[in-house]
Protein backbone atom coordinates (compact mmCIF):
# COMPACT_ATOMS: atom_id res chain seq x y z
CA UNK A 1 0.00 0.00 0.00
CA UNK A 2 2.85 2.36 0.59
CA UNK A 3 3.89 2.12 -2.58
CA UNK A 4 0.67 2.43 -4.40
CA UNK A 5 0.23 5.72 -2.19
CA UNK A 6 3.93 6.29 -2.96
CA UNK A 7 3.17 6.02 -6.86
CA UNK A 8 -0.09 8.20 -6.64
CA UNK A 9 1.58 11.22 -5.25
CA UNK A 10 2.76 13.75 -8.13
CA UNK A 11 6.22 13.89 -8.08
CA UNK A 12 5.93 17.75 -8.03
CA UNK A 13 3.24 19.06 -6.13
CA UNK A 14 1.38 22.04 -7.80
CA UNK A 15 2.48 25.41 -7.28
CA UNK A 16 0.15 28.12 -5.63
CA UNK A 17 -1.39 30.47 -9.20
CA UNK A 18 -3.50 32.40 -7.17
CA UNK A 19 -1.42 35.63 -6.86
CA UNK A 20 -0.05 34.93 -10.67
CA UNK A 21 -3.45 35.13 -12.07
CA UNK A 22 -5.03 37.56 -10.49
CA UNK A 23 -2.13 39.63 -11.35
CA UNK A 24 -2.50 38.62 -15.22
CA UNK A 25 -6.33 39.16 -14.43
CA UNK A 26 -5.83 42.69 -13.51
CA UNK A 27 -3.35 42.88 -16.76
CA UNK A 28 -5.98 41.43 -19.08
CA UNK A 29 -8.15 43.96 -17.82
CA UNK A 30 -6.55 47.28 -18.35
CA UNK A 31 -5.57 45.30 -21.72
CA UNK A 32 -9.22 45.32 -22.53
CA UNK A 33 -10.31 49.00 -21.16
CA UNK A 34 -7.05 50.60 -22.53
CA UNK A 35 -7.81 49.36 -26.50
CA UNK A 36 -11.14 48.76 -25.91
CA UNK A 37 -11.87 50.64 -29.14
CA UNK A 38 -9.62 48.09 -31.44
CA UNK A 39 -11.19 45.14 -29.83
CA UNK A 40 -14.61 46.08 -30.53
CA UNK A 41 -13.74 47.12 -34.17
CA UNK A 42 -13.25 43.71 -34.32
CA UNK A 43 -16.25 42.26 -33.07
CA UNK A 44 -17.91 44.74 -35.32
CA UNK A 45 -16.46 42.71 -38.78
CA UNK A 46 -17.63 39.65 -36.68
CA UNK A 47 -21.18 40.47 -36.61
CA UNK A 48 -21.31 42.00 -40.32
CA UNK A 49 -19.38 40.00 -42.50
CA UNK A 50 -19.87 36.50 -42.93
CA UNK A 51 -16.31 35.98 -43.93
CA UNK A 52 -14.87 36.57 -40.64
CA UNK A 53 -18.49 35.26 -38.54
CA UNK A 54 -15.86 32.44 -37.42
CA UNK A 55 -14.22 35.01 -34.85
CA UNK A 56 -17.11 34.54 -32.20
CA UNK A 57 -15.42 30.67 -31.80
CA UNK A 58 -11.80 31.29 -31.55
CA UNK A 59 -11.68 32.71 -28.09
CA UNK A 60 -13.94 29.72 -27.29
CA UNK A 61 -11.46 27.64 -28.92
CA UNK A 62 -8.33 28.99 -27.29
CA UNK A 63 -9.99 28.62 -23.82
CA UNK A 64 -10.25 25.13 -24.70
CA UNK A 65 -7.50 24.30 -25.64
CA UNK A 66 -5.59 25.86 -22.42
CA UNK A 67 -8.10 23.80 -20.36
CA UNK A 68 -6.58 20.71 -22.21
CA UNK A 69 -3.40 21.75 -21.05
CA UNK A 70 -4.81 22.00 -17.72
CA UNK A 71 -2.17 19.30 -15.89
CA UNK A 72 1.19 20.04 -17.77
CA UNK A 73 0.52 23.40 -16.64
CA UNK A 74 0.18 22.33 -13.23
CA UNK A 75 3.15 21.18 -12.60
CA UNK A 76 5.06 24.92 -13.35
CA UNK A 77 5.54 27.81 -11.11
CA UNK A 78 4.68 30.87 -13.17
CA UNK A 79 7.79 33.57 -13.00
CA UNK A 80 7.52 36.74 -14.59
CA UNK A 81 10.07 37.30 -17.09
CA UNK A 82 10.66 40.98 -17.75
CA UNK A 83 12.38 39.68 -21.57
CA UNK A 84 8.36 40.47 -22.51
CA UNK A 85 9.08 43.83 -21.76
CA UNK A 86 10.55 44.57 -25.77
CA UNK A 87 7.55 42.95 -27.39
CA UNK A 88 5.03 44.53 -25.48
CA UNK A 89 6.92 48.02 -26.09
CA UNK A 90 7.28 46.87 -29.79
CA UNK A 91 3.54 45.98 -30.43
CA UNK A 92 2.73 49.33 -28.45
CA UNK A 93 4.26 51.77 -30.86
CA UNK A 94 2.86 49.55 -33.70
CA UNK A 95 -0.21 50.55 -32.52
CA UNK A 96 0.29 53.78 -32.23
CA UNK A 97 1.73 54.21 -35.70
CA UNK A 98 -1.52 51.97 -36.66
CA UNK A 99 -3.57 54.89 -34.85
CA UNK A 100 -1.88 57.91 -36.18
CA UNK A 101 -2.20 56.78 -39.70
CA UNK A 102 -5.68 55.01 -39.46
CA UNK A 103 -4.51 51.65 -40.83
CA UNK A 104 -7.46 48.75 -38.72
CA UNK A 105 -4.99 45.85 -39.65
CA UNK A 106 -2.45 47.34 -37.94
CA UNK A 107 -3.69 47.96 -34.82
CA UNK A 108 -6.19 44.95 -34.33
CA UNK A 109 -3.17 42.88 -34.95
CA UNK A 110 -0.85 44.61 -32.47
CA UNK A 111 -3.72 44.83 -29.90
CA UNK A 112 -4.38 40.89 -30.14
CA UNK A 113 -0.64 40.29 -30.02
CA UNK A 114 -0.16 42.24 -26.62
CA UNK A 115 -2.13 39.28 -24.53
CA UNK A 116 0.18 36.18 -25.26
CA UNK A 117 3.46 39.32 -24.69
CA UNK A 118 1.02 40.28 -21.25
CA UNK A 119 0.90 36.59 -20.55
CA UNK A 120 4.59 35.98 -21.33
CA UNK A 121 5.27 38.96 -19.10
CA UNK A 122 3.52 38.01 -15.81
CA UNK A 123 3.82 34.21 -15.86
CA UNK A 124 6.79 33.21 -17.48
CA UNK A 125 8.35 31.62 -20.40
CA UNK A 126 7.68 28.34 -19.59
CA UNK A 127 4.49 28.97 -18.95
CA UNK A 128 4.35 30.60 -22.87
CA UNK A 129 5.91 27.66 -24.56
CA UNK A 130 3.78 25.41 -23.33
CA UNK A 131 0.55 27.18 -24.61
CA UNK A 132 2.26 28.56 -27.74
CA UNK A 133 -0.74 27.10 -29.97
CA UNK A 134 -3.91 28.33 -27.99
CA UNK A 135 -2.18 31.90 -27.83
CA UNK A 136 -0.92 32.26 -31.43
CA UNK A 137 -4.48 30.70 -32.06
CA UNK A 138 -5.45 34.13 -31.34
CA UNK A 139 -4.74 35.61 -34.71
CA UNK A 140 -7.42 33.79 -36.35
CA UNK A 141 -9.52 36.16 -34.23
CA UNK A 142 -8.28 39.21 -36.39
CA UNK A 143 -10.35 40.30 -39.23
CA UNK A 144 -7.67 39.78 -42.18
CA UNK A 145 -7.47 38.37 -45.77
CA UNK A 146 -9.46 40.76 -47.69
CA UNK A 147 -6.63 41.83 -49.80
CA UNK A 148 -7.27 38.13 -51.62
CA UNK A 149 -10.24 38.87 -53.21
CA UNK A 150 -8.50 40.78 -56.22
CA UNK A 151 -6.34 37.66 -57.02
CA UNK A 152 -8.82 35.33 -56.02
CA UNK A 153 -11.49 36.73 -58.58
CA UNK A 154 -9.19 36.93 -61.33
CA UNK A 155 -8.17 32.86 -60.70
CA UNK A 156 -11.43 32.19 -60.08
CA UNK A 157 -12.06 33.41 -63.62
CA UNK A 158 -9.55 32.24 -65.11
CA UNK A 159 -10.08 28.65 -63.53
CA UNK A 160 -14.13 28.91 -64.59
CA UNK A 161 -13.64 29.96 -68.39
CA UNK A 162 -10.43 27.79 -69.03
CA UNK A 163 -13.08 24.70 -67.59
CA UNK A 164 -15.84 25.89 -70.06
CA UNK A 165 -13.68 25.86 -72.68
CA UNK A 166 -12.36 22.25 -71.85
CA UNK A 167 -15.70 21.15 -72.23
CA UNK A 168 -16.49 22.35 -75.56
CA UNK A 169 -18.91 25.38 -74.68
CA UNK A 170 -18.12 28.52 -76.65
CA UNK A 171 -17.25 31.55 -73.80
CA UNK A 172 -16.00 35.38 -74.39
CA UNK A 173 -14.11 36.71 -71.80
CA UNK A 174 -14.30 40.18 -70.71
CA UNK A 175 -12.30 40.83 -67.59
CA UNK A 176 -14.24 39.12 -64.78
CA UNK A 177 -17.16 38.93 -67.01
CA UNK A 178 -17.71 36.09 -69.46
CA UNK A 179 -20.74 35.31 -71.62
CA UNK A 180 -22.22 32.02 -72.30
CA UNK A 181 -24.91 30.94 -75.64
CA UNK A 182 -27.42 30.71 -72.23
CA UNK A 183 -26.24 34.01 -70.72
CA UNK A 184 -23.54 35.80 -69.25
CA UNK A 185 -21.97 35.34 -65.47
CA UNK A 186 -19.75 37.77 -63.95
CA UNK A 187 -17.47 37.13 -60.98
CA UNK A 188 -17.69 39.34 -57.99
CA UNK A 189 -16.22 39.33 -54.45
CA UNK A 190 -18.62 37.20 -52.70
CA UNK A 191 -17.60 34.87 -55.61
CA UNK A 192 -13.53 35.01 -54.75
CA UNK A 193 -13.53 31.88 -52.31
CA UNK A 194 -11.99 34.27 -49.65
CA UNK A 195 -14.77 33.30 -47.01
CA UNK A 196 -14.20 29.17 -47.87
CA UNK A 197 -10.27 30.04 -47.89
CA UNK A 198 -10.32 31.92 -44.25
CA UNK A 199 -12.21 29.13 -42.44
CA UNK A 200 -10.90 26.62 -43.81
CA UNK A 201 -7.38 27.44 -42.88
CA UNK A 202 -8.56 28.22 -39.34
CA UNK A 203 -10.12 24.47 -39.31
CA UNK A 204 -7.32 23.24 -40.59
CA UNK A 205 -4.57 24.34 -38.07
CA UNK A 206 -6.72 23.70 -35.53
CA UNK A 207 -7.19 20.08 -37.01
CA UNK A 208 -3.58 19.51 -37.83
CA UNK A 209 -2.67 20.59 -34.00
CA UNK A 210 -5.27 18.38 -32.50
CA UNK A 211 -4.27 15.46 -34.91
CA UNK A 212 -0.27 15.38 -35.32
CA UNK A 213 2.46 15.41 -33.10
CA UNK A 214 4.78 15.90 -36.04
CA UNK A 215 5.80 19.52 -37.13
CA UNK A 216 6.20 18.48 -40.62
CA UNK A 217 2.42 16.74 -40.91
CA UNK A 218 1.11 19.87 -39.31
CA UNK A 219 3.05 22.10 -41.81
CA UNK A 220 1.11 19.84 -44.68
CA UNK A 221 -1.95 19.45 -43.37
CA UNK A 222 -2.06 23.41 -43.39
CA UNK A 223 -0.71 23.79 -46.91
CA UNK A 224 -3.47 21.41 -47.94
CA UNK A 225 -6.22 23.16 -45.72
CA UNK A 226 -4.59 26.61 -48.05
CA UNK A 227 -4.80 25.03 -51.72
CA UNK A 228 -7.52 22.72 -51.65
CA UNK A 229 -10.46 25.66 -50.76
CA UNK A 230 -8.83 27.38 -53.92
CA UNK A 231 -9.07 24.57 -56.11
CA UNK A 232 -12.07 23.92 -55.08
CA UNK A 233 -13.83 27.40 -54.93
CA UNK A 234 -13.04 27.51 -58.94
CA UNK A 235 -14.62 23.93 -58.86
CA UNK A 236 -17.44 25.24 -57.11
CA UNK A 237 -17.84 28.37 -60.17
CA UNK A 238 -17.41 25.84 -63.09
CA UNK A 239 -20.26 23.63 -61.52
CA UNK A 240 -22.63 26.73 -60.88
CA UNK A 241 -21.77 28.13 -64.30
CA UNK A 242 -22.77 24.58 -65.87
CA UNK A 243 -26.01 24.14 -63.98
CA UNK A 244 -26.81 27.50 -65.19
CA UNK A 245 -26.02 26.82 -68.63
CA UNK A 246 -27.77 23.23 -68.62
CA UNK A 247 -31.06 24.59 -67.10
CA UNK A 248 -31.50 27.36 -69.01
CA UNK A 249 -30.17 29.49 -66.34
CA UNK A 250 -33.07 28.19 -64.08
CA UNK A 251 -30.68 27.18 -61.58
CA UNK A 252 -27.98 27.76 -59.55
CA UNK A 253 -28.85 31.41 -59.78
CA UNK A 254 -30.17 33.76 -56.55
CA UNK A 255 -30.25 31.81 -53.49
CA UNK A 256 -29.05 28.72 -55.17
CA UNK A 257 -25.83 30.04 -56.50
CA UNK A 258 -24.94 30.62 -52.65
CA UNK A 259 -26.58 27.19 -51.57
CA UNK A 260 -24.46 25.10 -53.75
CA UNK A 261 -21.53 27.20 -52.91
CA UNK A 262 -21.59 26.18 -49.18
CA UNK A 263 -22.92 22.82 -49.82
CA UNK A 264 -20.07 21.99 -52.29
CA UNK A 265 -17.51 23.96 -49.47
CA UNK A 266 -18.48 21.68 -46.86
CA UNK A 267 -18.57 18.45 -48.60
CA UNK A 268 -14.75 19.35 -49.82
CA UNK A 269 -13.69 19.97 -46.20
CA UNK A 270 -15.53 17.21 -45.41
CA UNK A 271 -13.57 14.56 -47.22
CA UNK A 272 -10.33 16.87 -46.74
CA UNK A 273 -10.75 16.18 -42.86
CA UNK A 274 -11.19 12.60 -42.98
CA UNK A 275 -8.43 11.85 -45.44
CA UNK A 276 -6.38 13.42 -43.22
CA UNK A 277 -7.76 10.95 -40.08
CA UNK A 278 -5.52 8.60 -42.24
CA UNK A 279 -2.10 9.77 -40.66
CA UNK A 280 -3.74 10.62 -37.64
CA UNK A 281 -1.25 11.01 -34.67
CA UNK A 282 -3.05 11.26 -31.65
CA UNK A 283 -1.06 8.76 -29.24
CA UNK A 284 0.17 10.58 -25.97
CA UNK A 285 3.53 12.80 -25.88
CA UNK A 286 7.14 11.47 -24.40
CA UNK A 287 6.56 12.07 -21.21
CA UNK A 288 9.97 12.69 -20.88
CA UNK A 289 9.49 16.20 -23.12
CA UNK A 290 6.99 17.52 -20.28
CA UNK A 291 8.29 20.48 -19.13
CA UNK A 292 9.72 20.62 -15.83
CA UNK A 293 8.59 23.24 -13.12
CA UNK A 294 10.62 25.82 -12.52
CA UNK A 295 12.64 26.30 -8.94
CA UNK A 296 10.12 28.26 -6.95
CA UNK A 297 11.46 31.81 -5.30
CA UNK A 298 10.77 32.88 -1.76
CA UNK A 299 7.38 33.72 -0.96
CA UNK A 300 8.37 37.53 -0.87
CA UNK A 301 10.67 37.53 -3.65
CA UNK A 302 8.02 36.39 -5.60
CA UNK A 303 5.27 38.63 -4.71
CA UNK A 304 7.57 41.89 -5.41
CA UNK A 305 8.13 40.23 -8.92
CA UNK A 306 4.77 39.83 -9.85
CA UNK A 307 3.68 43.11 -8.74
CA UNK A 308 6.63 44.56 -10.41
CA UNK A 309 5.44 42.58 -13.67
CA UNK A 310 1.87 43.94 -13.64
CA UNK A 311 2.20 47.28 -12.61
CA UNK A 312 4.91 47.45 -15.50
CA UNK A 313 2.18 45.79 -17.59
CA UNK A 314 -0.62 48.49 -17.19
CA UNK A 315 1.84 51.36 -17.61
CA UNK A 316 3.00 50.15 -20.96
CA UNK A 317 -0.40 48.84 -22.55
CA UNK A 318 -1.78 52.64 -21.40
CA UNK A 319 1.26 54.19 -22.83
CA UNK A 320 0.58 53.90 -26.73
CA UNK A 321 -3.44 54.77 -26.14
CA UNK A 322 -2.32 57.77 -24.07
CA UNK A 323 0.48 59.42 -26.76
CA UNK A 324 -1.70 58.35 -29.79
CA UNK A 325 -4.64 60.15 -28.63
CA UNK A 326 -2.50 63.12 -27.91
CA UNK A 327 -0.73 62.97 -31.11
CA UNK A 328 -4.63 62.93 -33.24
CA UNK A 329 -5.07 66.14 -31.11
CA UNK A 330 -2.75 67.96 -32.71
CA UNK A 331 -3.72 70.29 -35.40
CA UNK A 332 -1.78 69.78 -38.51
CA UNK A 333 -3.12 72.79 -40.22
CA UNK A 334 -4.79 73.69 -43.43
CA UNK A 335 -3.41 72.55 -46.72
CA UNK A 336 -2.49 75.64 -48.89
CA UNK A 337 -0.95 76.35 -51.84
CA UNK A 338 -2.25 73.13 -54.16
CA UNK A 339 -3.33 76.00 -56.78
CA UNK A 340 -6.25 74.72 -59.45
CA UNK A 341 -5.96 73.48 -62.72
CA UNK A 342 -3.35 71.19 -64.58
CA UNK A 343 -0.02 71.71 -64.55
CA UNK A 344 1.19 72.75 -68.13
CA UNK A 345 4.34 72.29 -69.63
CA UNK A 346 5.85 74.47 -72.68
CA UNK A 347 4.48 73.24 -75.65
CA UNK A 348 1.22 72.47 -74.17
CA UNK A 349 -2.72 73.94 -73.77
CA UNK A 350 -5.31 73.03 -71.51
CA UNK A 351 -8.43 71.53 -73.01
CA UNK A 352 -12.18 72.68 -71.47
CA UNK A 353 -13.11 69.99 -69.99
CA UNK A 354 -16.41 69.63 -72.07
CA UNK A 355 -14.42 68.83 -74.88
CA UNK A 356 -12.43 65.67 -73.33
CA UNK A 357 -13.05 63.39 -70.54
CA UNK A 358 -14.87 64.18 -67.17
CA UNK A 359 -13.18 60.84 -65.77
CA UNK A 360 -12.07 61.46 -61.74
CA UNK A 361 -10.10 59.01 -60.01
CA UNK A 362 -12.43 57.36 -57.73
CA UNK A 363 -10.37 58.73 -54.48
CA UNK A 364 -12.08 60.63 -51.37
CA UNK A 365 -10.74 62.31 -47.96
CA UNK A 366 -8.20 64.94 -50.34
CA UNK A 367 -8.03 68.18 -48.17
CA UNK A 368 -7.33 69.85 -51.62
CA UNK A 369 -7.23 68.98 -55.04
CA UNK A 370 -6.31 69.77 -58.72
CA UNK A 371 -6.93 68.30 -61.88
CA UNK A 372 -7.53 69.21 -65.61
CA UNK A 373 -6.92 68.38 -69.68
CA UNK A 374 -3.67 68.91 -71.50
CA UNK A 375 -3.31 68.59 -75.52
CA UNK A 376 -0.18 69.80 -77.87
CA UNK A 377 -2.57 70.43 -80.69
CA UNK A 378 -5.96 69.38 -81.97
CA UNK A 379 -4.56 66.18 -83.70
CA UNK A 380 -2.97 65.04 -80.43
CA UNK A 381 -4.40 62.70 -77.40
CA UNK A 382 -6.07 64.63 -74.25
CA UNK A 383 -3.87 64.09 -71.41
CA UNK A 384 -5.50 64.73 -68.08
CA UNK A 385 -3.94 64.85 -64.32
CA UNK A 386 -5.37 64.87 -60.85
CA UNK A 387 -3.77 65.65 -57.99
CA UNK A 388 -5.02 64.66 -54.44
CA UNK A 389 -3.15 65.79 -52.01
CA UNK A 390 -3.68 64.33 -47.97
CA UNK A 391 -3.02 65.55 -44.14
CA UNK A 392 -4.09 64.66 -40.85
CA UNK A 393 -5.23 61.59 -42.53
CA UNK A 394 -6.47 60.00 -38.88
CA UNK A 395 -9.43 62.79 -38.83
CA UNK A 396 -10.38 63.10 -42.51
CA UNK A 397 -10.01 59.92 -44.22
CA UNK A 398 -7.02 57.75 -45.50
CA UNK A 399 -5.30 58.54 -49.23
CA UNK A 400 -4.41 54.05 -49.08
CA UNK A 401 -7.25 52.27 -47.74
CA UNK A 402 -10.21 50.05 -49.41
CA UNK A 403 -12.53 52.90 -49.83
CA UNK A 404 -10.21 54.72 -52.49
CA UNK A 405 -9.27 52.91 -55.81
CA UNK A 406 -9.59 54.46 -58.84
CA UNK A 407 -12.83 52.85 -60.25
CA UNK A 408 -14.50 54.13 -57.93
CA UNK A 409 -16.83 51.64 -55.15
CA UNK A 410 -20.15 52.30 -57.29
CA UNK A 411 -19.74 48.84 -59.23
CA UNK A 412 -20.05 51.43 -62.53
CA UNK A 413 -16.27 50.85 -63.72
CA UNK A 414 -13.94 48.41 -63.30
CA UNK A 415 -9.87 48.24 -63.06
CA UNK A 416 -7.24 46.49 -63.43
CA UNK A 417 -3.43 46.69 -62.77
CA UNK A 418 -1.50 46.19 -66.26
CA UNK A 419 2.19 46.13 -65.62
CA UNK A 420 4.25 49.51 -64.33
CA UNK A 421 4.70 53.08 -66.24
CA UNK A 422 8.36 53.97 -67.25
CA UNK A 423 8.82 57.54 -66.92
CA UNK A 424 12.73 58.48 -67.52
CA UNK A 425 14.20 59.99 -64.43
CA UNK A 426 11.17 58.99 -61.75
CA UNK A 427 10.26 55.77 -59.88
CA UNK A 428 8.17 53.79 -62.04
CA UNK A 429 4.19 53.96 -61.38
CA UNK A 430 1.06 51.56 -61.58
CA UNK A 431 -0.63 51.14 -64.97
CA UNK A 432 -3.58 50.84 -64.57
CA UNK A 433 -6.69 50.06 -67.35
CA UNK A 434 -10.07 51.43 -66.32
CA UNK A 435 -13.34 50.31 -67.50
CA UNK A 436 -16.49 52.22 -67.61
CA UNK A 437 -19.41 52.20 -69.20
CA UNK A 438 -18.71 53.97 -72.54
CA UNK A 439 -15.11 54.87 -72.04
CA UNK A 440 -11.74 52.82 -71.42
CA UNK A 441 -9.12 54.96 -69.51
CA UNK A 442 -5.47 53.95 -69.31
CA UNK A 443 -4.09 55.61 -65.80
CA UNK A 444 -0.78 55.96 -64.44
CA UNK A 445 -0.74 56.36 -60.75
CA UNK A 446 2.06 57.17 -58.26
CA UNK A 447 1.99 58.11 -54.23
CA UNK A 448 3.61 60.88 -52.85
CA UNK A 449 4.36 60.95 -49.43
CA UNK A 450 6.79 63.55 -48.06
CA UNK A 451 9.09 64.05 -51.00
CA UNK A 452 8.86 59.86 -51.98
CA UNK A 453 7.53 58.54 -54.80
CA UNK A 454 6.43 55.28 -54.76
CA UNK A 455 3.21 52.82 -55.74
CA UNK A 456 3.39 50.20 -52.65
CA UNK A 457 0.52 51.10 -50.28
CA UNK A 458 2.69 49.19 -47.44
CA UNK A 459 5.43 51.95 -47.79
CA UNK A 460 3.02 54.71 -48.28
CA UNK A 461 1.40 53.91 -44.63
CA UNK A 462 4.83 52.72 -42.95
CA UNK A 463 6.40 56.42 -44.19
CA UNK A 464 3.35 58.19 -43.48
CA UNK A 465 3.35 56.47 -39.35
CA UNK A 466 7.37 56.86 -38.83
CA UNK A 467 6.29 60.91 -40.06
CA UNK A 468 3.90 61.30 -37.49
CA UNK A 469 5.47 59.00 -34.46
CA UNK A 470 8.25 61.35 -34.48
CA UNK A 471 5.96 64.29 -34.39
CA UNK A 472 5.62 65.44 -38.41
CA UNK A 473 2.82 65.72 -40.36
CA UNK A 474 1.61 62.37 -42.59
CA UNK A 475 1.71 64.52 -45.82
CA UNK A 476 0.82 62.43 -48.99
CA UNK A 477 -0.60 63.07 -51.85
CA UNK A 478 -2.27 60.89 -55.67
CA UNK A 479 -0.66 61.69 -59.19
CA UNK A 480 -2.58 60.02 -61.81
CA UNK A 481 -1.93 60.64 -65.53
CA UNK A 482 -4.72 59.52 -67.96
CA UNK A 483 -6.36 59.20 -71.35
CA UNK A 484 -8.62 57.83 -73.15
CA UNK A 485 -7.66 54.72 -75.43
CA UNK A 486 -10.37 53.33 -78.26
CA UNK A 487 -8.64 49.99 -79.23
CA UNK A 488 -5.68 49.65 -77.56
CA UNK A 489 -3.41 52.18 -74.54
CA UNK A 490 -0.56 52.32 -77.07
CA UNK A 491 -2.86 54.80 -78.86
CA UNK A 492 -1.72 57.35 -76.15
CA UNK A 493 0.88 56.32 -73.90
CA UNK A 494 3.76 57.90 -76.06
CA UNK A 495 2.02 60.99 -75.85
CA UNK A 496 1.23 60.59 -71.96
CA UNK A 497 4.77 59.69 -71.37
CA UNK A 498 5.81 62.63 -73.22
CA UNK A 499 3.20 64.81 -70.68
CA UNK A 500 4.88 63.02 -68.01
CA UNK A 501 8.64 63.79 -68.18
CA UNK A 502 7.87 67.54 -68.56
CA UNK A 503 5.14 67.84 -65.63
CA UNK A 504 5.67 65.57 -63.09
CA UNK A 505 9.73 67.37 -62.13
CA UNK A 506 7.48 70.36 -61.73
CA UNK A 507 4.15 68.58 -60.06
CA UNK A 508 6.87 67.03 -57.01
CA UNK A 509 8.91 70.63 -56.60
CA UNK A 510 5.45 72.24 -56.26
CA UNK A 511 4.21 69.02 -53.54
CA UNK A 512 7.08 69.89 -51.83
CA UNK A 513 6.45 73.84 -51.24
CA UNK A 514 3.04 73.00 -50.72
CA UNK A 515 3.93 70.58 -47.76
CA UNK A 516 6.46 73.51 -46.24
CA UNK A 517 3.45 75.68 -45.77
Amino acid sequence: MATDAQEMTPAHPAPAWTAPLLALGLALAALFIAFLPTFHSIVEIWNRSETFAHGFLIVPIVLFLIFLKRHELARLQPQPSFLAVVPIVVLSLAWVMGNLVDVVSVRQFAATLMIPAVVWLILGTQVVRLLQFPLAYLLFAVPFGQFMVPPLMDFTADFTVAAVQLSGIPIYRDGLQFELPTGRWSVVAACSGVRYLIASVALGTLYAYLMYRSFWRRLAFVGVAIIVPILANGLRAYMIVMIGHLTGMEHAVGVDHLLYGWVFFGVVIFLMFWIGTIWREDHPSDPRNKPEPVATATEGNASGRIVTASTLAVVLIFAGPIYGGWMNQRDLGPVQGLEAGPVVPSGWQVVDSNQGTAWEPGYQFARASRAGLVTRGPDKPTIGLHINYYREQHNHGSMVGWANRLAGRDGAWSERRRGSARVDGLAPGDRILVNGPDQRIVAWRWYWVNGHLTTVPHEVKAREALHRLLGGRDDAALIVIHAVYRDDPAEVEPEMRYYAEAALPAVLEHLTDVQRQ
